[in-house]
């Protein structure tokens, strides 16, 4: 693995909307395994021209681990495809059917978001700035949640969500996912790896195994993911790998600079 890094490729997770080929691609009207399959085929294919050039490093965001994960050449393509769809249909087969609500908030400080976040069913699985989370409950907790920070419509947004990811309900989905990668190769990467379940660093092929499964039940921590690659490689360009190119607006939310563009 080399030490030298002139390109960070960054890859998002499941939130985009569409995939702007020509034709669009309409990511609601798909099924959550096969949007979130095309999603990883997109960032892949964007990634291609850095796996030829230069010495690169890379950071994936939920689901985006895996497209990093294939870039790192850590699993072939194929097989990723395989883990995508089986993270996607799995909860529905393995965990109890409740009403989830995802939200984002902004300009809310975490300590008082963990403390109305205290006896419910609900928990923060994104981190994503000094003022801006993520966190996912079920609908009657939310309403409580909201009520005991005053959100508004200007300090939060309802996001879709299926099944309650990055949380500790997802242990019979991350013990089934780890079954399934016994018999898949997973290799050592090839160029550095930083994933924001942590972060921590992911070295070898057993860490690329535990990442892909402790990220099913562990919050995203973004913005010290973040932090610690601009101190890593502070003079790195960083590239992101679509669909939406939606994560550079938490480069200045958490007062950093980089030289930050689409792939």
């Amino acid at each position: 693995m080399t030490d030298r890094v002139d390109t960070v490729l960054v890859f998002e997770g499941q939130g985009a909307r569409t995939i702007a080929t020509e034709p669009p691609v309409d990511l609601t009207t798909l099924a959550a395994a096969e949007a979130q399959a095309a999603i990883v085929r997109h960032q892949v294919a964007r990634a291609e021209p850095y796996r030829r050039k230069g010495a690169h490093a890379v950071v994936g965001q939920s689901l985006g681990e895996i497209s990093a994960l294939v870039v790192a050449g850590a699993i072939a393509l194929d097989d990723a495809l395989e883990l995508v769809h089986l993270r996607a249909e799995l909860p529905g087969e393995l965990l109890e059917p409740r009403e989830w609500t995802m939200a984002s908030l902004t300009r809310v400080r975490s300590g008082p978001v963990q403390a109305a976040a205290t006896d419910l069913p609900l928990w923060v699985v994104g981190h994503n700035g000094p003022a801006d989370c993520i966190v996912v409950g079920e609908r009657a907790a939310f309403a409580t949640f909201a009520t005991r920070l005053g959100l508004t419509d200007k300090t939060y947004r309802e996001l879709p969500v299926t099944h309650p990811y990055h949380t500790p309900l997802m242990r019979p989905v991350a013990a089934a996912l780890a079954a399934e990668l016994d018999g898949i190769d997973v290799l050592d990467p090839a160029v550095p790896v930083l994933s924001p379940t942590g972060p921590r660093s992911i070295t070898d092929a057993g860490d690329a195994r535990n990442v892909i499964t402790d990220a099913l039940v562990s919050p995203v921590a973004w913005s010290a993911a973040l932090h610690q690659g601009a101190e890593t490689w502070p003079d790195a360009a960083w590239r992101e790998c679509g669909p939406s190119a939606s994560l550079y607006r938490f480069v200045w939310k958490n007062a950093l600079t980089l030289d930050w563009a689409e792939a």
